[in-house]
Order: C-alpha cells, then structure tokens, then sequence
C-alpha cells in the first residue's frame, strides 16, 4: 500500500512572506437535520486553481479496511472547474436547504461518521495522495469525531476552519484538536453558519477575534436558563491587567442586547442567563489600552434564542381505506392522536388536501384528528403550528396513500404482460416513494433502472404465517462491470411501512474484470453474503428469495429447480421478523447505474408454488391447448395420470378458477378475453403457465 500525506513545509525564504497559502483547502463543513449537508473548499493561493486536480475520497461508517479509502475519488470535477483565487467552491446535497447554495451536488455527503479527505485526483483504494482530512481512516468512530473538545462534533453541527488556519493539515484528526484553543475549526450548532457560505478568508495574520460558543442563528431547547459565552482571539494579547497601561495589545469591549457589559480583560467563558422565548445579540469588538477600537476594527456579533415549549406529542397515525375496488375513485381516511393540547392556538393544516375534523388541540388535551376523503393514490403533509407568542410548535407528518385496491390473496403471479408505459397503471400496483410513474414496463418486462428514475412500486397482498417466497427471471445491462458503493438492492418484501426485508442486491463480481454477481440482505441495505459464481450482462437468470418471518431470515437461489438446490443466506436477525404485506422494485443511484428487466414474478408461501413456466419441481411435462383459446375451454394434459388441480388467477392475482380435472378439458366460457396464469398441480409435481383468452 502507498499513502501520501502532503506535508506542509515551513520554509525561510525572502521571497515567501507570513501568511501564504500554498493549497487549497476544507474551509466548512455542514452534517445537519435532513439532507442539510455541505462542504466548502477554499482556494487562499494567488492563483486561481482546476479543481479537476482534486477529488474528495470517502469511506463510509469508518473505513472498511484501515488506510484504505472505501470510494476513492468518490467526488470529482469536470475539467474547467475553476476556483478562483480566494474564492471558495461549494459542493452540497441535491436536496439541502435552499439557504445552502452549492457550486455542485452530490447525493452521499458524511452523516458524522464518514471519513472524508481531498485528495489529488486519480485515487485508488490503496493509492493516493491526501491533501486536507476530516477524520481518520480506521473502523466506524461511532456517531462521530470528537472535535475541539465536543463530543461526536462532526455529527449534527457546522463546522468552520479558522481564519488563522493558512493551509490544508492532511494528518488524521490532525486539524480537530483537544479543546476550543489548539483545534482548526469553530464547532457551531446544527444548521448554522449557511449565511457564511462563501465569504471565507483564511491565513489572517491581523488580530483575530472569535466567538466560538453559541453560533449565530443557534436556538436552544425550551428549559434553557443559561448559555455559556465562549471566546478566542489570536494574534492579540489579551491585557491581563485591568487597568490602562497593561502590557498586553488590549482587552474586549462587549454589549448584550445592547447594554455594555463589564469589560474583559481575559478569555474566560461568561455565563448569559436567558428564559424561554427570550432572543439576545452579543456585539464583542477588540480595543486597545486606551479603550478606542483597534484599527482595522475587529468586531464579532451573534444572535441566539431560547425556544418557547411545543407541549404537543403526535402520536399514532393510522391510515385507513373507505373502501377497496378496483377503479382509482376510492377514499381513505387518515386518524391522528395527540397529547399535551390545550396549552396555545394550534393550525393544522394540509394543503388543502381532504376535511380536517376530529378534536382541536387548541381546546382539548387529548383526542384524535381526522382528515377523510382523500383520494386514493394521495400523499399529503400534516402540519401544526403553535402560537409564536408563546409556542415553539412547527411539526409535520407525512402521510401515504394506503393500497385501496381489492386485497391479493397468495401465490401472486405477474407475467408483465401490459402496454408499455407506467408499471403503477396496472391496478395491483401503486408507488411507496419516488417520482411516481417513472418505474415503467417495457415490452411485457418490468424495467428497474438505477440513475435518474427514483419510483420504488409494490404490490399488496394479505399477510400469511411461515414463510413468503418470491422469484422472478431478471437481466442486467451496464455499460461497465459493478463497482462503487453496495446500495443497489432492487427487490425487497415489506410491511404497510418502511421495514424491508428479504432484499436482493446487485453487487461487485467476486472475480475482477467479470460483470457483477448478488448478494441477500435480511435486513440491511446492503447484502449480508454474496452469490459465489459471478454472472454477466445480457444473460436471464431466475432469482428466489425466502423470508422466513419467524426466524426472520433471508434464503436466496439462482436458477435454481428445487429447494434443496444450493442458497445462501442473509443474517439471522432477531426473532420473531417482520410481518410482509407487499413485494415491491426499487430504483436508486447506484455507482454504476446498471438496468434490470424483470419478469416472470411469482410470490407464493411454498418453493414451488415460485417456479417460472420453465421450470417444474419433477419431469413431469404439462401441457395446456389450445392457447390461446377462443372456444370456451383448454385441454390439459400430463405425462402422469393423477388428477389435475387447476387453479387459475388473473392479472391482479384473484382467483377466477379452482377445479380438479380428470377428463382432460377445463370449461373457461366465464372468463373475459385476457391474460390468466394457471397453476398446475399433480401429485408432488407443480407448475404454472400464461393462458390467452381471446
């Protein structure tokens, strides 16, 4: 392994002054609520620089080798990308607050625990040349990085470079320090600091006066009673004597809420005491032994407030069909408890979406909100908001659209066979995130695409005991061996919520240089053990999954004709698992962004009840004609000459027919001109077939 940490020399030079910036830089750095993250880059040098040079390599949840980077130039810059000299170049979340304005986006910023490091571009794994670093590259630290003295600081904080700092410190943890004093950065609070974007300044060899603690903008819980007031200064003595004359450059002049405070002449923490509701600005500037501001003037100001309580708990959320038909004009209605009503005025608001009725939290402690009539197929947000005089309430609830369909009963099958277009327009199907519509059916295949389409589809069905199969025939296409970042699940069952379970994922090939292979996950996102035999692009394979919902793991098969055959298996979660209520595809970013025809889906609660038309759990060779048929009825027929158990489903999985057939011929003069699937029995010997009814 060769690792290169770029070293900073401090050399003696007539030509090179105090103060010069000799590489770019991490000037900020945001992990905060929700998709709020960001980091800042700062070109301090005369000369304006091609970030294409550069990239940021990451590991995620620590490194999973030491001293190797998990997605080596997992950020990089287009030729042409020009940071100018002294300016800074910012690269945020697609989905960051407005506030946060980037220079270019990127999906997989640190939640805390993330090792992140601009590095020289061209990185590898093992080969690479950092230039700033932002943790260290051993195993999972936790939530996060101790950092100035606060615990897991790199987790849910902005974190600033001081303005003293003159160069990126490539060391692991180097630039975090101990405490406020010997760190590189300014630890702030949780979604701070997003009006200094951009205005960096580093390698300030003037005075320099910091308020460390509480950042600008911070709100503090409810119950706060004092703040403590943290400052630093560099590049200026602090006069230790309390009178003119002293010895040092000058003390602190400072004001709260406008009032002149007492004047410092050390850097000891001050206590401010504050109420909830309460909102104070701190104004501290630097002023020499004569009490007159230094020249230039340094000041600092910081505003902070104490929230007022939100007394009000949501609690249960249930959602619940006015009825179940096959048509898109069912309702449902949404029921919401609370506590701790009754305190201030509450709005409840949303969108305009369904009657809000129920009990008020405005007059009541307790009860239950209800909002009906909303249309099927109708997300929506729930908001409350207390009364700003006296209340910090801003809280809001997701709602989804439950499946008003009529329930499936098990074993479900799905040949595809639809117009090509929406998958969801086939009505057993419905969206549970994403950009609806855009998960689509391409000539009788369901195509799952990673890249731009983001729609993730199930189907639903009535929950069984035991265990619940699912299998399919999928191809792959990419137009470059797996590689990246293992977050490329495409199947999964799940519950009514966000519990996935029974996921199959599309993973590096075992051997370099080969396509891809896959691995099972029972629980996690990405794949407990991977298949051992590689696969390639463009060939079918037909992939089985098991969830065993008692002893919560997961089983997976490729091609395979019997349950014996070989599997693996995902981990043995904690028992008892989850109870599944749908099967659904899902589509994401992925390192590659690879495409996977589906077809063939049979979701059943035995092996072979799963088996594709292609396959049979013993030779036994069925046969069904004619088909299609336009004559009232099919002949089937076997090599055996046991009774024949027909049961045949249409396209939403509702059986249509359930007989026994000894004669040979099967009366279908009831069904509508369609696609069916017909499930054969004969003694141990299953299969399923496409039926054409003209």
């Amino acid at each position: 392994m060769k690792k290169i940490y770029f070293l900073l020399l401090t050399l003696t030079l007539t030509n090179l002054s105090f103060g010069q910036i000799t590489d770019i830089y991490i000037s900020m750095f945001g992990e905060g609520s929700s998709n709020n993250k960001f980091i800042e880059i700062y070109n301090g040098t005369d000369a304006d620089i091609d970030l294409s040079q550069y990239s940021i390599s990451t590991c995620s949840n620590g490194c999973d080798i030491a001293d190797q980077f998990d997605y080596p130039d997992n950020v990089s810059f287009e030729v042409g990308t020009i940071i100018t000299a002294g300016d800074v170049y910012v690269i945020a979340h697609g989905s960051a607050d407005p506030l946060i304005v980037a220079d270019q986006t990127f999906t997989y910023l640190s939640n805390g625990d993330d090792f992140m490091a601009l590095t020289l571009a061209g990185a590898t794994a093992d080969l690479y040349t950092i230039i700033d670093a932002l943790g260290d590259m051993g195993g999972d630290p936790g939530s996060g990085w101790d950092i100035a003295g606060v615990a897991n600081g790199t987790q849910n904080h902005t974190l600033v470079r001081k303005s003293t700092v003159c160069g990126p410190n490539p060391t692991p943890l180097g630039s975090f320090g101990t405490n406020a004093e010997d760190s590189e950065w300014l630890v702030g609070a949780i979604d701070t600091g997003w009006s200094d974007i951009g205005t960096y300044a580093g390698c300030a060899s003037g005075p320099v006066l910091s308020i460390n603690n509480p950042s600008n903008g911070q709100e503090f819980a409810s119950g706060t009673t004092a703040v403590t007031l943290s400052v630093s200064v560099a590049n200026f003595e602090v006069d230790a004597t309390p009178a003119n004359g002293g010895t040092g450059d000058g003390h602190i002049h400072w004001s709260l809420d406008g009032v002149d405070q007492p004047m410092k002449y050390d850097t000891a923490d001050e206590t401010v005491n504050v109420v909830d509701g309460g909102s104070h600005t701190v104004v501290m500037t630097l002023v020499n032994n004569d009490h007159q501001p230094i020249t230039p003037e340094i000041s600092q100001t910081v505003s902070f407030s104490v929230l007022f309580p939100c007394d009000l708990q949501v609690g249960t959320i249930t959602s619940t069909c006015d009825s179940t038909t096959a048509e898109d004009t069912d309702t449902y209605t949404t029921t919401l408890t609370f506590t701790g009503g009754g305190t201030t005025t509450y709005i409840i608001g949303t969108g305009e979406t369904g009657i809000i009725t129920g009990d008020d939290p405005s007059t009541v402690s307790e009860g239950t909100i209800i909002v009906s009539g909303v249309n099927e197929g109708t997300d929506f947000v729930v908001t409350f908001n207390g009364d700003s005089s006296n209340s910090s309430c801003d809280l809001t609830r997701s709602i989804s659209s439950p499946n008003c369909n009529p329930a499936i009963e098990l074993p479900f099958n799905d040949n595809f066979s639809y117009s090509n277009g929406s998958l969801i327009s086939a009505s057993s199907w419905s969206t549970f995130s994403g950009t609806e519509g855009d998960l689509i059916v391409s000539d009788g295949q369901a195509l799952v695409q990673h890249g731009t389409p983001s729609e993730d589809a199930s189907v639903a069905f009535n929950s069984v005991v035991g265990s619940i199969y699912y299998a399919f025939d999928f191809t792959v296409n990419a137009a470059e061996a797996i590689s990246g970042g293992d977050y490329e699940y495409f199947s999964v069952l799940k519950d009514d919520g966000y519990n996935y379970r029974g996921r199959l994922d599309i993973v590096n090939a075992n051997t370099e240089g080969n396509d891809f292979t896959v691995g099972i996950s029972t629980i996690g996102s990405t794949a407990d053990t991977v298949w051992a035999s590689d696969l390639s692009f463009g060939n079918t394979y037909r992939a089985t999954v098991k969830f065993d919902q008692d002893t919560n793991i997961s089983q997976l098969w490729i091609d395979a004709s019997s349950e014996s055959d070989t599997s693996i298996s995902g981990n043995d979660e904690t028992d008892p698992g989850t109870t599944i209520t749908q099967f659904g595809l899902r589509q994401s970013d992925s390192s590659v962004n690879e495409s996977i025809l589906v077809d063939n889906l049979n979701i059943a609660q035995t092996f072979n009840e799963t088996l594709s038309t292609n396959s049979m759990s013993i030779n036994t060779d069925f046969s069904i004609y004619p088909n299609p048929s336009n004559v009232g009825y099919v002949n089937i027929s076997s090599t055996e000459s046991e009774t024949i158990q027909v049961n045949v489903y249409d396209i939403l999985g509702k059986q249509v027919i359930n007989a026994a057939v000894a004669s040979g011929r099967l009366d279908i003069s009831t069904l509508n001109t369609g696609v069916y699937i017909v499930k054969l029995t004969q003694g141990s010997a299953t299969t399923t077939k496409k039926l054409i009814v003209q």
